[in-house]
């Protein structure tokens, strides 16, 4: 018979085998023994018989341990609320529970068989080729982060922790999280933070181009009269002395009104309050616009909250006469329970904060706001027309009532 006809030899039972190792010994003469023997042997497998129904019934209740924990098993893997996929040796999954399923796109049948490597993003398959290779090399825990490309076109970042086993025919184990949420948000603050740059260097740009413009100009001006005055023969009448003097005045105030712009003393010796009281006046006289302040007293504040308020109530004032067509607006500043709240209303056309790129952006203003442990909301403005924007910061402590003033 030739080798292929040959079938394989069955596993031999339990019986088979007890009696192929009897057959090899010297049978028992039952002849010979005695009733008190035979009555011996009889007692003997009787207990062998209970002893063998015990063990039996422990192996069977072991075996049924053994199902449910794998049922546990089964069911903590399917229904963790991370991916898990375990790769063979060539990176391939053979593996996968339902939350990984989900997060890739693709029922398990599709995901079997396929290498994860076909799933990442062209810029981190380097990146996943070395760390494959480091997980099969050695052993060891190790965290990754990747971008994976799916079929249906989404981007998913994630975060990998995976462990291998080194050696011919080892497996990778692989965690799976989605973090595109978290790295979304993270790409937003770094956007809000350059934004943040970005207006801070625009508002120098102005101020500089302010104090080369305005009080730049008026020095100079200033400087060609005395030069004129020096080369005169004879001392002329006192009118060109006056018109000196104005000029130096007109620079004064305008640095002056600058250095406010830049930090307000009244800001920090007095509070936002009074501060904003002196804005709506400069206001006023710079572009015309009529700011009524309505408030019951200073507000306890630190100095980053009373900075960070009223660099918000500016830039919105500000975008109110750029933007909003009105000549007038209102801000109103008061305490809600453990928080300050300043809002800026105004019945014009809407606004508009990144117009013109200028100013803090909702987005930056927002996220300052959040980093205070505050909040901002945008609504309607007088009379169902415009907006209104309400910044909120936490109240260090209680309100300072002005004196005659309501509390």
């Amino acid at each position: 018979m030739s080798a292929r006809a040959r079938k394989p030899p069955r596993s031999r039972s339990i019986r088979e085998l007890a009696e192929s190792k009897l057959a090899g010994g010297a049978a028992v003469d039952l002849e010979r023994l005695t009733p008190d023997e035979i009555r011996g042997f009889v007692h003997e497998l009787e207990v062998h018989r209970v002893e063998l129904e015990i063990q039996n019934q422990q192996l069977v209740e072991a075996q049924l341990a053994a199902e449910e924990s794998k049922e546990r098993y089964r069911q903590l893997y399917e229904s963790a609320p991370i991916g898990y996929l375990t790769l063979d040796s060539e990176g391939a999954i053979i593996a996968s529970n339902l939350c990984a399923s989900e997060l890739l796109g693709l029922p398990r049948t599709r995901l079997l068989g396929r290498k994860l490597s076909s799933l990442v993003a062209e810029g981190h398959q380097d990146r996943w080729h070395f760390a494959r290779r480091a997980l099969a090399e050695s052993g060891e825990r190790r965290s990754l982060e990747l971008e994976l490309s799916l079929d249906d076109g989404r981007t998913l970042d994630t975060q990998l922790v995976g462990s291998g086993r080194p050696g011919p025919g080892g497996t990778l184990n692989l965690a799976l999280l989605d973090v595109t949420e978290l790295r979304g948000a993270e790409r937003a603050l770094r956007r809000a933070a350059s934004e943040v740059s970005l207006a801070e260097q625009r508002e120098r740009r102005k101020l500089a181009s302010d104090l080369h413009d305005d009080a730049g100009q008026l020095l100079s001006l200033a400087s060609l009269k005395l030069r004129a005055l020096a080369d005169a023969p004879t001392r002329g009448p006192d009118g060109p002395f006056r018109e000196l003097a104005e000029i130096l005045a007109e620079a004064r105030r305008r640095i002056a009104s600058l250095s406010f712009q830049l930090s307000p003393p009244l800001l920090h010796d007095v509070g936002l309050v009074a501060a904003t009281r002196w804005l709506a006046e400069d206001l006023k006289r710079r572009y015309g616009l009529a700011v009524e302040v309505a408030e019951g007293g200073e507000l306890a504040l630190d100095e980053t909250s009373r900075v960070t308020l009223f660099r918000a109530v500016r830039e919105l004032l500000i975008n109110v006469t750029r933007h909003a067509g009105v000549p007038e607006a209102r801000v109103r500043i008061w305490s809600e329970g453990v928080m300050t709240r300043v809002a800026v209303e105004d019945g014009g056309v809407g606004f508009k904060p990144d117009a013109g790129g200028g100013g803090f952006g909702l987005l930056a203003l927002r996220e300052r706001l959040g980093q205070l442990g505050g909040t901002l909301s945008i609504g309607p403005g007088l009379g169902g027309a415009g907006s209104r924007i309400v910044a909120s910061v936490p109240l260090a402590t209680r309100v300072v009532p002005r004196e005659g003033g309501p509390s």
